[in-house]
């Protein structure tokens, strides 16, 4: 697993080259509690709903990686880069859903957290206030 750090002048470090095409990763969005589990440990699986957004873009896919970002920004966000390794049909509280394998021996790159005050472009405001 490569550690991401920046630098003052918020260059990112140790990054994965930009070869890995945007059509073989898989990408998830999820909310800091979420995320903070995630980073824990405390969550290994991270499932979907099965709906019909959901079966496009997992459903008889391929992919090589999966990209969880904790909210939206992918400059400004913490994020994961994961080997995917497929999807399985569970159900879960009744409700029929996709499982992925998140543990931490799948992980290729991640920057957890952010270490300095980034400001997001669109409010202007430090991005990562709750991460300090």
């Amino acid at each position: 697993m490569i550690k991401i750090s920046t630098t003052k002048s918020g260059d990112i470090l140790g990054k994965v080259k930009n070869d890995i095409a945007q059509q073989d990763t898989l990408y998830l969005i999820v909310i800091k509690e979420v995320w903070d589990r995630i980073v824990s440990g405390d969550k290994r699986i991270e499932y979907r709903e099965r709906t019909d957004y959901w079966d496009k873009r997992i459903n008889g896919r391929e992919y090589q990686y999966m990209r969880i970002t904790n909210g939206y920004g992918n400059l400004t966000r913490p994020y994961r880069l994961y080997q995917y390794t497929g999807a399985t049909r569970v159900m879960k509280d009744g409700v029929q859903c996709f499982a992925i394998n998140i543990s931490e021996d799948l992980v290729v790159e991640s920057r957890d957290y952010i270490e300095d005050n980034t400001i997001c472009g669109y409010s202007q405001l430090p991005s990562t206030s709750s991460y300090a």
